[in-house]
């Protein structure tokens, strides 16, 4: 029996937000139209950073830093650089870090994903990409040079509103985007070098272990 709409409001439901602090944060980016992990995704990645204890962690798309809060609550000992390139939600993640209790274990840098990650040398074991989603594919071919063998990749939005595996047409505004995670996904299913699922969570969540 194939999950339905009922079971994915009731998967949502099981997962209240992981923090009590951290419901402002979500009446904020609903009231500013920002999008953020949904509640059953931020419990995936809390579980996924509980049971990997990566020390190195990176994350594309910072936004106002919930996700950013999420893994760094889940594993103490883990540092992580997070990018984001809108400046006034990089201030707005700031103080969030600062009420968090965070700032210390966090580095943002702000700029263009494709150009810092151009200038990043260290290998991170978990990854977790929440971006511009008509990049995901040069996020790919970039960040597949940080991970080590059994490093973990999250992928969040990869069905992109359904339209990704949808038959119908797809709007002109749209398209690109959907073209470009087709071929992202493509690619993911052929590389020999990580054993990769896909997870009916949230808007589609791909994870990624590099097994060579």
């Amino acid at each position: 029996m194939e999950i339905t709409y009922r079971d994915i409001q009731f998967i949502r439901s099981f997962h209240e937000e992981l923090y009590e602090d951290l419901k402002p944060l979500r009446k904020f980016a609903e009231e500013n139209y920002i999008p953020i992990a949904k509640p059953e995704v931020a419990a995936f990645l809390s579980f996924m950073v509980r049971l990997k204890k990566p020390l190195n962690i990176l994350e594309i798309g910072t936004a106002i830093g919930y996700s950013t809060i999420i893994m760094a609550r889940a594993y103490q000992n883990s540092k992580i650089v997070t990018i984001e390139r809108d400046i006034n939600l990089a201030e707005i993640a700031k103080k969030n870090f600062k009420r968090a209790k965070i700032e210390g274990r966090i580095d943002l840098i702000c700029g263009e994903a494709e150009e810092v990650l151009d200038n990043l040398t260290k290998e991170y074991d978990f990854i977790f990409v929440d971006a511009a989603k008509g990049q995901y594919l040069e996020f790919y071919k970039k960040i597949r040079e940080f991970v080590p063998q059994d490093g973990i990749v999250l992928w969040d939005n990869i069905l992109y509103k359904g339209y990704v595996v949808g038959e119908e047409h797809v709007k002109h505004k749209r398209r690109t985007i959907v073209y470009r995670m087709r071929e992202f996904i493509e690619a993911l299913k052929k590389d020999k070098n990580f054993y990769t699922v896909i997870l009916p969570l949230g808007d589609g969540l791909a994870l990624s272990i590099r097994e060579e």
